[in-house]
């Protein structure tokens, strides 16, 4: 019984797998970008 939640669920699942992978490019980007000549405030 794979009805619609289960798509809606594993859609919601990519999501956040894709927001967390954005984060933490944000943080690593964060500690090390100055390091490259990457200044953001």
């Amino acid at each position: 019984m794979d009805g619609p939640h289960h798509h809606i669920l594993g859609n919601a699942l990519r999501a956040i797998k894709v927001f967390a992978e954005a984060a933490f490019s944000v943080v690593i980007l964060g500690e090390y970008g100055e390091e490259a000549g990457i200044h953001r405030k």
